[in-house]
């Protein structure tokens, strides 16, 4: 938050920029860079301790016309960094839109390590709305995503908790291991991001989160079903040792053609390597979702070995409720729905009133423990969809 308002006080502006709305086929666009001109209007910032707030000299900022590292066209944006310990980086394009016929923001980003990325567009006033977009290694990762569905980081700063598309003023791009790194030291070290065709459409992309109905007409809360390119899972693993160890984006995560019946057209795939006493988790942040009215889970898995799975909800205290859930290949598509009032308080936790509340709940997790328990190692493949909680009765 803190980063995100000193971006609008350092007043870093697109002047000569130009802003351009066109046809493309039925949609309109509006262009911030297919980075064919050079740089328009991107800066590379940085927050430390040591120096506080502004430019980022130690950062590298230009446009590249290396075939293997451009998506479309002849140039991308080649943002070279560091990830250390108390030092923040990002890079932030300042400029005034107005996107009131826009419905969708698309981009291609791709990094040089497997990490997630913050996109955020922030209104006049300072109030910001974000996406968490998971970015494989050395892979172009498309970005589309609608604009509604984008969540405030913090919904006191905005009075009517909607984003203004007639107030943005401000896009930022983030890789989250700048957050992460003083818990995870091993993140530390030099990264690559490239940007191409970041652009508004006023067409919007198939709903892939946030609240909407069933087939059966009864009220839901998409958490993902995966209808889109994003990725908004981050993959974590805990080594359970005299000294637990944590890491982080050692699984890959890909979007798969495969998708159970009566679903969409595709899933989330994690791949990854079961060994020892290692538990590979796959977690997803819902604290920004309202979900006040929810009263189940429901959700579809299917895996490529046998499995025995915690699949856990953590609310906003840290106190955490889980279902044990055994999966075989066998299964193919296994479709599951808990109510809330199902799971059971994890040992190792406590609650003051013993009771998962829904208006308290801030993540989301799948944690593969099937090693600990005594079963199989060996590379295992995972299938998530159709991830929602129902609401109401």
């Amino acid at each position: 938050t803190l980063i995100l308002a000193s971006v609008l006080a350092l007043g870093i502006g697109a002047r000569h920029a130009t802003r351009s709305a066109q046809a493309q086929g039925d949609a309109k666009t509006v262009k911030v860079d297919d980075f064919e001109s050079g740089l328009l209007g991107w800066a590379a910032i940085k927050l430390s301790e040591a120096t506080g707030f502004g430019l980022d000299g130690d950062a590298k900022l230009s446009v590249t016309n290396d075939k293997q590292q451009v998506k479309t066209g002849k140039g991308s944006l080649f943002y070279s960094y560091d990830i250390a310990p108390n030092t923040i980086r990002l890079l932030a394009m300042q400029r005034a839109w107005d996107l009131r016929e826009m419905k969708s923001l698309r981009l291609w980003v791709k990094c040089s390590h497997a990490t997630v990325v913050l996109v955020g567009l922030t209104e006049k006033g300072g109030a910001n709305y974000q996406e968490f977009v998971y970015c494989p290694q050395g892979t172009w990762q498309e970005v589309t995503v609608n604009l509604d569905e984008l969540t405030p980081d913090d919904p006191a700063k905005d009075s009517n908790r909607k984003l203004d598309l007639d107030q943005i003023e401000s896009l930022q791009i983030a890789d989250l291991s700048s957050f992460l790194v003083l818990l995870l030291p091993e993140l530390k070290g030099a990264r690559v991001m490239w940007l191409d065709d970041v652009e508004f459409s006023s067409k919007p992309v198939t709903q892939s989160t946030g609240a909407t109905k069933n087939a059966a007409g009864k009220p839901v809360h998409i958490v993902d079903n995966f209808e889109t390119p994003v990725i908004r899972w981050a993959p974590l693993s805990f080594e359970l040792a005299a000294q637990p160890k944590i890491g982080a984006f050692d699984a890959t995560l890909t979007i798969d053609p495969s998708a159970p019946p009566g679903g969409g057209k595709q899933s989330l795939k994690a791949t990854y390597p079961r060994q020892g006493m290692k538990v590979n988790v796959l977690l997803r942040g819902v604290e920004k979702m309202d979900l006040k009215q929810a009263t189940a889970l429901h959700l579809w898995l299917k895996t490529s070995r046998d499995s025995t799975l915690h699949l856990s909800i953590k609310e906003k205290d840290e106190s955490t409720y889980r279902q044990i859930v055994e999966l075989k290949p066998g299964d193919g598509w296994k479709e599951l729905t808990y109510a809330l009032s199902s799971f059971m308080l994890q040992e190792d936790s406590q609650d003051e009133n013993n009771r998962l509340d829904a208006e308290q709940i801030k993540e989301i997790t799948l944690a593969d423990v099937t090693t600990v328990f005594g079963g199989a190692g060996g590379d295992t493949d995972l299938w998530v969809d159709e991830v929602q909680f129902v609401l109401g009765n």
